[in-house]
């Protein structure tokens, strides 16, 4: 003689935040093969439903700057260290002035001696004093050059960040073309400091060529950063029309999220688990799609009214994901069934998921059944 256990489990589905969602039980009948379905029980509420598509990225600041000296010299001051925030005009780093300074008072001398030229060719050939212009104005050119290159010997942060590397240190030949070996021997050609913005950041998410028409600029977007439970929002900021086969041979197009407003807790080169909201709808009374059945032309779903199992016919609206919405023959609190087959002479396992806060919850049906997927909460 078998034995015969029952279980049931409650799982609170939240459908995205607007309040809607669905309580579901399940009961289990025996292990033998004569039971060969699993009811569950769902109560209809009115609430939030979603279409979305799904990505992953990578999580970047959205400014980020090499920044290296244009004129060549050593390096006299550094102050910038990794994880320092910096404000916009800051300076981080200096190089010698001794010889930028020489080469503006050469300039400066020579357009002192070619002003002089110039004024004591008074009555002379306008050969002459065509002549001595053109001196002036190349004397006075190389003498903005000069000054220009006497300012760019202190290196300074164009925008407020922070300073994510810094490949220089004190002592260091920096500067256009160098080549010499840095303060720890170690031989530097491109020495420089890197700056990047804390309070701005987008995703560089990529999708494929299935789900690329659905994705529009502008389009909402749900970010999860990876070990996070707390989900941030972003828009679509740019969508690329030509495909990336590097990574396969599957080919995928680039989509650019940025961030919206300035959320704590997210890290360069980090990665991100992305949904793009493709469709939403608020305020609308949705079933689960399992629980609508067609029966002699007519479309139904089953209620549990005082116990008992009745056929309900409803009108439907549209079908997003795991959710259909009804337009008639249901209303708030209504109970309904969802019976899930299996072949018979297996066992019957379950799974429930959570739900709320972006998580996904599911519940998957018995071996060789039906597995259904029921969305998160929104915004």
């Amino acid at each position: 003689m078998s034995r015969r256990r029952w279980f049931v489990l409650a799982v609170t589905l939240a459908l995205l935040g607007g309040g809607g969602g669905a309580a579901y039980a399940l009961s289990r009948g025996s292990s033998t093969a004569a039971s060969a379905a699993t009811v569950i029980t769902s109560t209809v509420t009115t609430g939030t439903v979603q279409s979305t598509v799904s990505a992953t990225g990578t999580i970047e600041p959205k400014q980020e700057e090499d920044l290296a000296f244009s004129v060549s010299g050593t390096v006299t001051s550094l102050s910038a260290e990794v994880g320092q925030k910096v404000t916009k005009g800051a300076v981080l780093a200096t190089v010698g002035t001794t010889t930028l300074q020489s080469a503006v008072d050469t300039a400066q001398a020579a357009v002192t001696a070619a002003e002089q030229e110039l004024s004591s060719l008074s009555g002379t050939s306008d050969t002459q004093v065509s002549a001595a212009e053109a001196q002036l104005a190349s004397a006075r050119t190389d003498l903005v050059n000069a000054k220009d290159d006497l300012a760019a010997a202190s290196l300074t942060a164009p925008f407020s960040g922070t300073v994510a590397a810094v490949s220089m240190a004190v002592g260091d030949v920096v500067g256009s073309g160098s080549s010499s070996p840095s303060s720890n021997g170690a031989s530097s050609s491109s020495d420089s400091i890197t700056l990047i913005s804390t309070s701005a950041w987008v995703v560089d998410a990529s999708v494929g060529s299935a789900d690329l028409a659905q994705l529009t600029k502008g389009m909402q977007a749900q970010i999860t950063p990876s070990g996070a439970t707390d989900r941030v929002f972003g828009t679509v900021s740019s969508i690329g029309i030509v495909a990336d086969t590097s990574s396969g041979s599957t080919a995928t197009f680039p989509v650019v999220i940025a961030v919206t407003g300035s959320p704590t807790g997210l890290y360069a080169g980090g990665s991100a688990d992305v949904s793009f909201i493709v469709k939403q709808l608020t305020n609308v009374l949705t079933v689960p799609t399992a629980a609508v059945s067609t029966v002699n032309g007519q479309t139904v779903v089953y209620r549990q009214v005082s116990g008992k199992k009745v056929k309900t016919v409803v009108t439907l609206g549209e079908s997003l994901g795991a959710s259909t919405v009804v337009t008639k023959g249901l209303k708030d609190g209504d109970v309904i069934e969802i019976t899930f087959t299996r072949p018979t002479g297996q066992r019957r396992t379950g799974t429930t998921g959570t739900s709320g806060g972006g998580t996904r919850g599911g519940f998957q049906g018995p071996p060789g059944g039906f597995t259904q997927q029921f969305g998160g909460a929104g915004q």
